[in-house]
């Protein structure tokens, strides 16, 4: 009986040290990727201003020609 009792104790240290061991793994990844959650903010920011700086261009690129092509619409008599 006390083989019994030895053995569980010592399975259960065996269990306690694996989850540590797992729960630390785990926890370095998630440290690895919140660590890098501010540089994808960073990224996302400059890709987002890029877009929006290509937008505005192009709109100002082309507003002439759709001002034109709705003034033309507007002043088209249809029978």
């Amino acid at each position: 009986m006390a083989r019994l009792k030895q053995a569980k104790e010592e399975a259960e240290k065996e269990i306690a040290a694996y989850r540590a061991q797992v729960e630390l793994g785990f926890q370095k990844k998630l440290t690895e990727s919140s660590g890098d959650s501010g540089a994808n903010v960073k990224l996302l920011e400059q890709e987002t201003e890029a877009k929006i700086h290509h937008l505005k261009t192009e709109a100002g690129r082309i507003s002439h020609d759709v001002v034109h092509m709705l003034l033309k619409h507007v002043t088209t008599v249809k029978n």
